[in-house]
């Protein structure tokens, strides 16, 4: 029993988010110039991250699997800053995975409104009906 959304790209969206989770964790564990000066701008970044990438994988997904998602996502967010603790150039913040739970909140309240069909809209648009 498949607990993904009956979907003509399946593979192709879980690809993608995967490729999107692949990206984030080589840009969060390179070397970076001191970043500018941003009141809690950094966290910002890591709410915005997060969100997207539960209403990604949340359109790909049944609600059913929703916690499941948001629980993978906290503990990828949680390995990222476990990975910046061992190099030289990065640290870990436990703000960051704060402002992580946070995102995943706010995706998982967006999904849960209506953004969750994004991925039906999204092959709609380009012409594909369902599998």
């Amino acid at each position: 029993m498949s607990r993904t959304l009956p979907l003509r790209y399946t593979h192709y969206w879980l690809g993608a988010g995967i490729t999107l989770l692949i990206v984030i964790m080589v840009l969060a564990l390179l070397p970076l110039p001191a970043p500018p000066r941003v009141l809690a701008g950094d966290k910002i970044v890591h709410f915005a991250a997060f969100a997207f990438l539960t209403v990604w994988f949340l359109g790909v997904f049944e609600m059913a699997v929703a916690p499941l998602v948001a629980a993978g996502l906290a503990l990828y967010g949680v390995a990222i800053e476990l990975l910046q603790s061992l190099t030289l150039y990065r640290y870990a913040d436990p703000y960051d995975v704060l402002s992580d739970v946070i995102g995943i909140s706010a995706g998982w309240l967006l999904a849960s409104v209506g953004l969750r069909r994004w991925c039906g809209r999204a092959e709609a648009l380009l012409g594909a009906g369902p599998p």
